[in-house]
Formats: structure tokens, C-alpha cells, sequence
């Protein structure tokens, strides 16, 4: 397998959109109804736990169609949000 193909910078900005579309199909369920009230926190408060439900199926597919630098940069920007998320979650739940 070729170690130069595909691009870091391209992976990363594929997590990230996702993510970013994530959110707003969080935003969705937050001014569609009450009820939905739950799945908008979990859309958008767990972020970064979410996102392996498509991060994941997206690494395998990239790395089986031999671009495994673009999977390099998808993984990277997955764990960067997740380290995040974490923060974000540790700072509010520390200021209880």
C-alpha cells in the first residue's frame, strides 16, 4: 500500500463537517419539539462518542480503497474531538 496517497488535511476536515452536520441535526431536534429535548443532548453533548458511528465504517472504507493517509487525518480529527468533548464535559461537571 502506498503510504503517499490520499491527504491528512482532507480527512480531518471530513470529520469535521461531519461533526458539524452532527450539530445541526442536534439544532434540528432542539427547535422541533420538546420531547426531543434528550437526543439533542446526547447529539451534541456526547459529540465526540457519537461520531464513531460513522468515523469508524468511513477509516475502514478509506483504508480498503488505499487512501490511508486521508483515514490518518479522519482518525486524528475524531480523537481531537473527543479529547475535547471530554474537557468540555470534566469543566462542566467539575463547576457543580
Amino acid at each position: 500500500m502506498d503510504q503517499g496517497r490520499g491527504s491528512i488535511l482532507a480527512g480531518m476536515a471530513i470529520c469535521w463537517l461531519l461533526n458539524v452536520a452532527q450539530l445541526g441535526v442536534g439544532w434540528l431536534l432542539l427547535v422541533a419539539d420538546v420531547r426531543m429535548l434528550p437526543g439533542y443532548y446526547v447529539l451534541v453533548g456526547a459529540v465526540g462518542l457519537v461520531q464513531v458511528g460513522y468515523v469508524v465504517p468511513l477509516w475502514r472504507l478509506l483504508r480498503r480503497k488505499g487512501k490511508p493517509r486521508t483515514a490518518q487525518g479522519l482518525m486524528t480529527a475524531a480523537i481531537l474531538t473527543l479529547i475535547c468533548d471530554v474537557v468540555v464535559v470534566m469543566l462542566i461537571y467539575l463547576r457543580r
